[in-house]
């Protein structure tokens, strides 16, 4: 049981580090992913016409008009570029591209 308790503990300090004060846990995971797996590194930098990677996100002829393509378009690169990126964690790169860039409802 201790190693559980410990285990819990563990988790709670480090994902409290990973959160800004008022962040969606879901958002904050997904920001951590992105910057563990260099999203917005070389590989966006190349396909940006100004070298700024963020930009591919806040284009005006951008390919992603919608959650479901959002979510499609992260799939895509994930699979491209063999991110680190778990199935079950394409939600939370999802969320925060939303919530940082994109605002679909």
């Amino acid at each position: 049981m201790w190693r559980l308790h410990r285990a819990i503990l563990l988790a709670s300090v480090a994902w409290a580090g990973v959160a800004h004060a008022g962040d969606d846990p879901l958002v904050a995971a997904g920001r951590r992913l992105l910057t563990e797996n260099d999203c917005n590194g070389a590989c966006h930098q190349k396909r940006a016409p100004n070298g700024d990677a963020a930009s591919l996100y806040t284009r005006e002829d951008a390919k992603v008009t919608d959650l479901p393509a959002l979510r499609k378009q992260v799939e895509h690169c994930v699979a491209s570029v063999g991110a680190q990126i778990m199935p079950d964690e394409i939600d939370a790169v999802v969320a925060a591209l939303n919530h940082d860039y994109y605002k679909f409802k």
